[in-house]
């Protein structure tokens, strides 16, 4: 009996072992590219706020003063820098999607997308600024393919659609003289 104790000893600290090591390897590699993964997914939302917030630069064509000059050279600093961003991030979603097989495999079925996004990313920031039909598509394909919509709809449209709600049913009580 006292044998059979001491080899039962030895069996839980072996299972014991083994689970953690499983669990180890399931973290390392499946957790932390999911991790990644959301990571990029939260900087893409944050740069596509951004742009969508960021006004586009008059025409050269209409400028005439050196004071537009200069503000149409910063404006367009701004849309280069945010289109290398998203390039990158485009880059990054495609590399993830590439080298990251095993997590790649285990988001897709929940509806995410990465080579999707990362190639209407890569697209957006080649369309040109003032195109706002060819950004406003693949934006909504960025946010299709990473679920960024809320209900079948854009969350910032629901936002801008509940703001002008407000704003109409505010025009509707005030008095009229």
């Amino acid at each position: 009996m006292l044998d059979v104790m001491s080899m039962q000893w030895y069996v839980n600290l072996v299972t014991i072992a083994g689970a953690g090591i499983l669990g180890w390897i399931v973290l390392e590699f499946l957790g932390k590219p999911i991790r990644t993964f959301f990571d990029l997914r939260d900087q893409v939302r944050a740069q596509l706020l951004l742009l969508a917030n960021v006004a586009p630069p008059k025409p050269r064509e209409t400028i005439s003063t050196s004071l537009e000059i200069q503000q149409y050279d910063v404006a367009l600093k701004v849309v280069r820098g945010i289109q290398q961003i998203l390039r990158d991030l485009g880059s990054q979603m495609l590399a993830f999607s590439e080298n990251e097989v095993t997590a790649y495999t285990s988001i897709a079925p929940f509806g995410f997308d990465p080579i999707a996004a990362g190639s209407s990313l890569i697209a957006l920031s080649n369309t040109s600024y003032g195109n706002r039909t060819d950004r406003a598509d693949f934006s909504s394909k960025i946010e299709e393919a990473l679920r960024f919509k809320a209900r079948g709809r854009s969350a910032r449209r629901e936002m801008v659609e509940q703001i002008a709600a407000r704003l109409r049913s505010r025009s509707h009580s005030w008095p009229r003289s």
